[in-house]
């Protein structure tokens, strides 16, 4: 796996409906061929295996949960894990977590993408986030979930 030196890095704000919208993000890193973990609180976690069963009719989003085995992890493109861990197979670290600090590793991810809700505890959290990676020189690109709706 070719990785860039730096990351990507976007923040994905403003998002209303989490599980929707990972498995609209999903779906476009599967037709992109790439790779990713997904970081997400434990019950979106479970909700988000479900969805990307039933998300659309015509696809199937291969995935599979963080705790699934490493023969399991080794065959499947998208890993869902329910707290910040690392996967150096990944290309995109896709990050739903409330996090106050960076995600673990991400430097060593083509694409960092950190989903950030309406709930306040998250977005200041995201805040802090963009601060760090600020600090440290990326620049940041924005989305606003809300206005591409």
């Amino acid at each position: 796996m070719s990785v860039a030196a730096v990351p990507e890095v976007a923040f994905h704000f403003n998002v209303a409906d989490p599980l929707r919208y990972l498995c609209r993000l999903l779906r476009k890193v599967q037709q992109a061929g790439m790779s990713a973990l997904v970081c997400v609180p434990s019950e979106l976690a479970r909700e988000l295996d479900l969805a990307l069963w039933t998300f659309s009719a015509e696809e199937f989003i291969a995935h599979a949960a963080w705790d699934s085995g490493s023969l399991v992890q080794a065959h499947s493109p998208i890993l869902i894990a329910d707290r910040a861990v690392e996967w150096p197979g990944a290309q995109v670290l896709v990050n739903a977590l409330p996090l106050t600090d960076l995600p673990p590793a991400y430097e060593g991810y083509r694409k960092v993408v950190e989903v950030v809700g309406l709930d306040e505890p998250g977005r200041d959290a995201a805040r802090r986030r963009w601060r760090v990676y600020t600090a440290q020189g990326h620049r940041l690109k924005r989305h606003d979930a809300a206005a591409a709706t």
